[in-house]
């Protein structure tokens, strides 16, 4: 199932309880608002009714109110006023999902900050508004970078309470590059802040960013109670658009469970409530969800309904990355209800979709800012300590220490210099394997796996008609294009720089020999010695080793008629051996070497300086030997 968007990001809107004293519900300002004078303490009694009314989908009501700002807030020549005015826009604009319009009216506000020289608080809230707009748009580069000045000027000029948000961001970043450990570092200490502030909405969103990260480390048990906290505080504070995250995140999760009857409860709720906020963009993740779960439970004619449903608000709101994932979802359920002209059809949507995706690719270097922003802090603290040394007068320690780190850095820097254009080549060689492997498997593999539903669609209308010759040439089609793509797999797998070590090779060659052993009732055995799984090996090396291990493994499945077979893995120093071995009934290796594969074998062995054994008999089977070194 699809995760629903992240709806509501730790947006800011300054409270203006600090500048005076206002009734907290919307009854009660509504009639505050009827009884004031129309003054500055006015302008703020407003602000905050358009804030509650925007929290609780009152938009229209919330749009006439900020019209109002605007005119009062230029009568009276009031920066905050303008402020307000356009924070509240933003807020509005982003409510609604429309974050393009949010984030010019974020800027916007940047600027009015600066014409009137407002407080710095005011300053730390435009921030954290303008990163995360951007990171609702998709754009990692510019939220984080906002993320990270805010930090700093928060910190800088100790402005309390912190936002958690620019910490939530950096929590995010650290998911996407796969550093769960440290993402939820930040994560718990966005929470942390939060609780000090006893805001009960931002404590729900950082409950829901934990929740998933529980997700993705396979906890739902502890993801469905941060989801569960972060629903009651959401309807504690009254906000519905964040209580629908919360209840498309359960129901999304229960349907990993298989627990259908939960899943459609919170989805439905989810739904409903979507509907009356006239949120699109969550609609349709809604409607995907639902699809997946009726298809799930073999309810055809209501998964088609969402399906289409979804697809139909992601062409609307022209979302590329949707339009892709709906329509390969859509295909597979075609093609499992065995409309293959419908199937087809979507497959092609889903390619068209993807080759879009490549235009709106942005770049990513928020490692590079965040080690930025570590780097500074990391200059202040030496700052700090050397300010409290010359203080304490000791400077002959200070010329020693000093004496030291500029031979350290002297080191540093020539290590540095010799070891950096070796880095550079290795990194570029890893990003261009990483680009081939991908570009097959998006290009050549896409493709492989239309010409085979087209095939199969082709055999499958031929054979109603009786055809045989047509059927015979799409069954070879069929046949091939399956031979072809099970070959690029490889390809891409060999390329693929997450695969270098031997515990890839072991695992694909399980993959690929106990089945075939099975059909043919052979026991198959794999003995690995201790520490062989962690070895890496180049990628030439890897392939060749592979293909020539899995060519002896096929030819004895197909000819030897075997009972028992196995692939020992041995390690001694420097060496590494396997063998491959059966107690078939033998074979001529000088008959059969320019027919059955061995001449190739023979020849990756050479390639990767490998020495090649091979012995067979009538009475002791066959045995593949090959030894090579791994320095």
């Amino acid at each position: 199932m699809k995760k629903s968007i992240y709806l509501v990001l730790f947006l800011c809107f300054i409270a203006p309880h600090s500048f005076a004293q206002f009734p907290k519900t919307v009854d009660s300002l509504r009639v505050f608002l009827k009884t004031h004078i129309q003054d500055t303490t006015y302008i703020l009694g407003l602000s905050e009714y358009t804030f509650q009314s925007i929290q609780q989908g009152a938009y229209a009501t919330a749009d006439s109110g900020i019209t109002a700002l605007e005119s009062l807030s230029k009568k009276l020549n009031y920066g905050t006023g303008f402020y307000r005015a356009m924070n509240s826009r933003g807020f509005l604009a982003y409510s609604k999902q429309k974050y393009n319009e949010a984030l010019s009216y974020f800027i916007k506000c940047k600027e009015v900050i600066e014409k009137y020289k407002l407080p710095k608080k005011t300053y730390q809230n435009a921030l954290n508004n303008i990163s995360v707009a951007y990171g609702a748009l998709g754009d990692r580069e510019q939220a984080t970078k906002y993320a990270m000045e805010l930090i700093d000027f928060q910190e800088k000029n100790n402005i309390r309470p912190y936002k958690s948000s620019p910490y939530d961001r950096i929590a995010n970043n650290l998911q996407h590059y796969k550093k769960y450990d440290e993402a939820m570092k930040y994560y718990q200490k966005a929470l942390q802040i939060e609780k000090e502030n006893n805001n009960k909405i931002y404590i729900a969103i950082a409950e829901n960013s934990i929740g998933n990260l529980y997700e993705m480390l396979k906890k739902p048990k502890e993801a469905i109670n941060c989801f569960l906290r972060g629903l009651k505080m959401a309807e504690e504070a009254d906000y519905a658009l964040l209580q629908t995250d919360f209840l498309t995140n359960l129901g999304r999760i229960y349907f990993s469970q298989n627990d259908f009857v939960k899943a459609e409860s919170y989805l439905k709720k989810s739904e409903k409530m979507i509907k009356e906020l006239d949120a699109t963009a969550s609609l349709k993740i809604v409607y995907h969800n639902l699809g997946d779960l009726y298809s799930k439970q073999n309810k055809n004619v209501l998964a088609e309904k969402y399906y289409l449903k979804s697809l139909e608000l992601a062409k609307e709101l022209k979302d590329i990355y949707m339009l892709y994932s709906i329509n390969e979802n859509i295909s597979a359920f075609y093609a499992d209800t065995k409309n293959y002209q419908k199937a087809y059809e979507h497959k092609l949507a889903a390619e068209i979709a993807k080759d879009s995706t490549f235009k709106v690719e942005t770049a990513n270097n928020t490692e590079e800012l965040q080690t930025k922003y570590e780097t500074k802090q990391k200059e202040q603290e030496i700052a700090l300590l050397n300010e409290k040394n010359a203080k304490a007068s000791l400077q002959n320690k200070g010329i020693i220490i000093g004496s030291f780190l500029l031979l350290l850095l002297i080191g540093v820097f020539t290590i540095f210099v010799l070891n950096r254009n070796k880095l550079r080549r290795l990194q570029e060689a890893e990003k261009l394997r990483n680009r081939i492997a991908s570009d097959l498997h998006d290009e050549i593999g896409s493709t492989l796996s239309s010409i085979l539903l087209i095939s199969g669609m082709a055999k499958n209308q031929t054979s109603v008609v009786t055809n045989d010759k047509n059927n015979k040439m799409f069954t070879k089609i069929h046949s091939d294009s399956q031979h072809v793509l099970e070959s690029v797999d490889e390809i891409i797998w060999s390329v693929n720089p997450v695969n270098d070590s031997l515990q890839g090779i072991l695992l694909r060659l399980r993959e690929f020999a106990f089945p075939l052993a099975e059909s043919k009732n052979i026991a198959f055995d794999f003995k690995i010695d201790e520490g062989i799984e962690s070895l890496s090996l180049p990628m030439e090396i890897r392939r060749n080793l592979y293909l020539i291990i899995k060519e002896a493994i096929n030819n004895l499945i197909k000819y030897s008629d075997a009972t028992q077979a196995s692939v020992h893995f041995i390690k001694n120093k420097k060496d590494l051996s396997i063998t491959v071995k059966d107690n078939g009934m033998g074979f001529d290796t000088l008959l059969n070497t320019s027919r059955n594969g061995l001449k190739n074998m023979k020849l990756r062995a050479a390639e990767i300086g490998a020495k090649i054994d091979i012995s067979s008999s009538s009475t002791a089977g066959s045995s593949i030997t090959l030894n090579f070194s791994i320095t």
